[in-house]
């Protein structure tokens, strides 16, 4: 499969779920960067300080590729549904949606420690127009559900946390993220930013496997003491090479 281009966004984009897109990659003379909302927001909230951020550095709208969420709590499916209700619905206000689905990436977790009251906006990712020496991209968050998977039903290994069981899981996630990139046309790269999301501390045991795939990052891992969206998920990876990364006031 190729991935399908997005011109007025300046990306191309994999297709994944309803409510995100597996991978994004920006297209010649054009670069995917990084904000970071200083404090998180309130979900509906940080929606408005995005667009008053965009407007003030004349940024359009439909260069937003990405979006980043922490939510209170590891949510029931039900609850997730519901979420995912409203998060498409912001989509569709801002005419994001391409054939009713998002083309965007999304890695939304539960912080273990001091986790927000409401669904918070984190960060995003969106194009800027100039040139790039590499492919920028992000991947989704990827937990351990093959891709195209029904959740729950196949989940693997569910609720198994022993040491086999998850270095199993995180093996599953690492073969899905290499098939994103390469459906993407990229491949990893040591420079490249590795996120793993657990309330387990798998930080060696990630490292360690992926250095059995060449992919260990220059920058080492980023773990985050944050658990997946919904339940009987126990770790999530996302992956991006950014050309800048800044930051929303």
């Amino acid at each position: 499969m190729t991935p399908i281009r997005h011109d007025l966004g300046g990306y191309a984009y994999d297709p994944g779920l309803r409510f995100a897109g597996n991978g994004v990659v920006s297209l010649p003379d054009r670069v995917i960067d990084q904000a970071i909302l200083r404090e998180p927001l309130p979900f509906k909230e940080g929606c408005i300080a995005l667009e008053r951020h965009f407007d003030a550095a004349g940024i359009p709208l439909g260069s937003l590729c990405g979006l980043e969420v922490r939510l209170p709590a590891t949510l029931s499916l039900s609850d997730f549904v519901s979420f995912n209700d409203v998060y498409m619905g912001q989509l569709d206000t801002w005419g994001l949606l391409r054939h009713g689905v998002s083309p965007l990436t999304r890695t939304n977790v539960s912080p273990v420690h001091e986790a927000p009251s409401e669904p918070t906006l984190a960060a995003i990712s969106y194009v800027s127009e100039r040139p790039a020496r590499q492919p920028t991209y992000v991947i989704s968050g990827i937990a351990e559900l093959p891709s195209g998977g029904s959740y729950p039903q196949e989940v693997l290994r569910t609720g198994e946390t022993t040491p086999d069981a998850l270095h199993e899981k995180a093996s599953l996630i690492v073969d899905v993220l290499e098939r994103h990139l390469e459906t993407l046309g990229l491949q990893w790269a040591p420079s490249d930013t590795v996120n793993l999301y657990s309330a387990h501390d798998l930080t060696h045991m990630v490292s360690d496997l992926l250095a059995t795939r060449r992919h260990s990052p220059s920058y080492g891992l980023l773990w985050h003491n944050a658990a997946p969206p919904v339940v009987d998920l126990e770790l999530e990876i996302d992956l991006r090479r950014y050309g800048h990364v800044g930051w929303i006031d």
